[in-house]
């Protein structure tokens, strides 16, 4: 039985990050090796795992700089994890096309063709440091958000992951005075933020568009990039190049906003 780990520090946790930010890239090109699809679900787990553990091991004014730091790159990747081929925990150790003695047929499995056989993976347990669909007033819709706090088995405090708000976990929105209680004139009735969903909107439209691009290139301070293109950042994840300058790039990042890369 492995022993278990002690809470990593920020650094430390960063580092990991990165090294599995790596791994998730490198699965997204080669989703037909199971293997590295694998590897790359397992740096996954053992990523939210400790960084569950760092959180828990923090008091509540460092949690939350914690979360600031790191939580947006834990979450978004484990968004992208979830878009890789899933592989059921029996197919980890022995396949039905690679048992000894083989099996059935029908029960053979191709590589690269279907892993999951139509299986849902049970849904994971909440926690502080998971993720969670919650309705965000300021965004005025549900959006993905990182628990902070909770209360037994259910989330009490989450943090948008779109506008940064903390607030109470909820499934939807506070429901509207009936006629009998309707309010009276001049009386403030909370609004969405025009702003705030006109930004949310344009962070979907740009990981809708980083995710669906057919060439993507690894970062590197030594290439020559364009405007236009998109690059995939060891720490940032994937990205499009806004401004090319003489010594740096100015790229959106779907996770993390705009970013100057310095080059060589």
């Amino acid at each position: 039985m492995e022993a278990p780990d002690s809470p990593l520090t920020l650094d430390q946790l960063s580092n990991e990050i990165r090294d599995v930010a790596l791994q998730v890239h490198l699965a997204e090109e080669r989703k037909d090796e199971r293997d590295v699809v694998a590897a790359a679900h397992a740096g996954i787990e053992r990523l939210s795992r400790r960084y569950r553990e760092l959180l828990q091991s923090l008091s509540p004014g460092e949690q939350l700089r914690a979360e600031r730091a790191l939580g947006r790159r834990v979450v978004d990747l484990k968004r992208l994890a979830s878009l890789l081929p899933k592989i059921p925990a029996a197919s980890v150790e022995s396949t039905p096309d690679r048992a000894a003695g083989g099996g059935a047929p029908e029960d053979r499995r191709i590589t690269g063709v279907s892993w999951s056989h139509d299986r849902r993976a049970p849904a994971p347990k909440l926690g502080v440091g998971g993720d969670v669909e919650s309705w965000c007033g300021r965004c005025g819709e549900a959006t993905t958000h990182s628990i902070v706090a909770m209360v037994g088995q259910e989330p009490k405090q989450v943090l948008c992951q779109v506008c940064g708000s903390r607030h109470t976990h909820r499934t939807g929105p506070a429901r509207r005075p009936t006629a009998s209680t309707a309010a009276t004139p001049g009386e403030d009735r909370p609004r969405a933020d025009p702003e705030a969903q006109r930004r949310a909107a344009e962070l979907r439209a740009l990981g809708e568009e980083v995710a669906a691009a057919a060439t993507v290139r690894v970062f590197d301070p030594k290439e020559r990039y364009k405007a236009g293109e998109i690059i995939v950042h060891a720490e940032y994840g994937r990205g499009k190049i806004e401004n090319v300058l003489r010594s740096s790039l100015l790229v959106r990042f779907s996770v993390g906003g705009l970013k100057s890369l310095m080059l060589q």
